[in-house]
């Protein structure tokens, strides 16, 4: 069978692009391994500006909007509140998140394969050949890898599939009465970040939705204290529900249950892009360290790599020189949001820099309004870096002249 661009995997970057590229007339291939609408490990956090950004999402994906919440220090002694009259963040359940977006490719005129997974890919100087289980074969003139940070297209076609440093974490999603979730994080569905748990190189999340609340804890990097022997993070995930029912943040009744577990890429590939391939989303390492938001980037980098991808195959030149503009369009776009929020992770968390930026913040309502101002604004974090500079450096030497 051929096709103008077959996309392989059909989250939230492989139903983008193929949603946008079916739009504009491409015949396009969608396959995922799993079949649809199927669960996928993840707290379901969603950002406003995405939600701008992609305003054919609608309501009914989305499982609930936060208007509140609180980032809290490592010793719990201090804490950033955030609170607006219109949401700051949007929670969606995967599994209906997903099959919806791939619904809306699928009505755009994309043709859909579920259980079918891709085993092998031949890049020939005329097409691509696709291998899929069972021995099947597809033919395209490209294809979008965007098959998860295990991505078989990266790893097939050369790119590279190794993703250092990698985060980790484990999570559950616990059914809630609606009345239990309005007791414990009101109407405005207030969320919880915990930042440095028990000194672990990390955070701590606290999602509440329509029927359910996510809670979750995620490694960053290995302690530097333990070089060679990473943390049980099963243990820090108990402590952590501990801790949240200690501090009446959920409900008693929870029970700790069977914790899933996920892999996040930290960084991005070198390289995104080769002769007739691109990789969008986890695929490609794109994720937000600071928040562990990877739905943005991921709809982000589909849609620019149907736009790229179009136009290829309008002037028939599927080089890795033509789809290198892939590359520069989403380091323009998020590229340096990525690099910087990697930079501010790290004071986070390095020593007892958290705990210091907890305090300080907590102090100054000014600069909480400019950051809550950007996440319901569809600019990047980069864009307003300086502002955000030059009011931190205030409040810094008006810390000092207090003590």
């Amino acid at each position: 069978m051929n096709y103008d661009v077959v996309v392989v995997g059909a989250g939230p970057a492989g139903a983008t692009a193929a949603k946008f590229l079916a739009e504009k007339g491409e015949k396009v291939l969608l396959i995922d391994k799993s079949s649809f609408p199927r669960d996928k490990p993840c707290g379901g956090g969603l950002s406003v500006r995405t939600l701008k950004r992609f305003n054919y999402i609608s309501k009914d994906l989305i499982a609930s909007y936060s208007f509140s919440g609180s980032i809290h220090s490592s010793s719990l002694k201090y804490q950033v509140q955030l609170h607006k009259d219109e949401p700051i963040a949007a929670f969606v359940l995967r599994k209906d998140f997903d099959d919806g977006l791939l619904q809306l490719a699928i009505e755009g005129g994309t043709t859909f394969m579920e259980g079918k997974t891709a085993t092998d890919v031949s890049i020939l100087p005329e097409k691509v050949k696709i291998k899929l289980n069972k021995g099947e074969y597809v033919e395209s003139q490209l294809v979008i890898g965007a098959d998860g940070i295990w991505s078989t297209i990266a790893k097939k076609s050369g790119l590279g599939h190794h993703y250092q440093p990698m985060g980790r974490c484990l999570f559950q999603e616990y059914p809630l009465a609606s009345s239990l979730l309005d007791d414990y994080f009101t109407e405005k569905r207030i969320f919880h970040f915990h930042l440095k748990f028990m000194g672990i190189i990390g955070y701590g999340w606290v999602f509440p939705k329509k029927d359910s609340v996510n809670i979750g804890i995620g490694e960053i990097k290995p302690s530097a204290s333990q070089p060679t022997n990473r943390p049980n993070l099963k243990e820090f995930y108990e402590n952590y529900i501990r801790l949240l029912k200690e501090s009446k943040i959920i409900p008693p009744t929870i029970n700790l249950g069977k914790i899933q577990g996920g892999i996040l890429p930290l960084t991005p590939l070198k390289k995104t892009f080769t002769d007739r391939v691109v990789l969008c989303g986890d695929a490609a390492g794109l994720m937000n360290p600071l928040t562990g938001d990877g739905i943005d980037y991921a709809m982000s980098s589909g849609k620019i790599a149907a736009e790229v991808c179009t136009e290829a195959l309008e002037a028939d030149d599927t080089s890795a020189f033509f789809l290198s503009k892939y590359q520069r369009l989403w380091k323009n776009d998020f590229g340096k949001e990525i690099k910087l929020c990697l930079r501010i992770l790290k004071g986070l968390l390095e020593r007892n820099s958290g705990e210091k930026y907890v305090r300080l913040l907590s102090r100054d309502t000014q600069i909480v309004d400019m950051v809550l101002t950007l996440l319901n604004n569809q600019g990047r974090l980069h864009e307003y870096q300086w502002k955000l500079v030059k009011r931190f450096v205030y409040i810094y030497c008006k810390d000092l002249l207090r003590l």
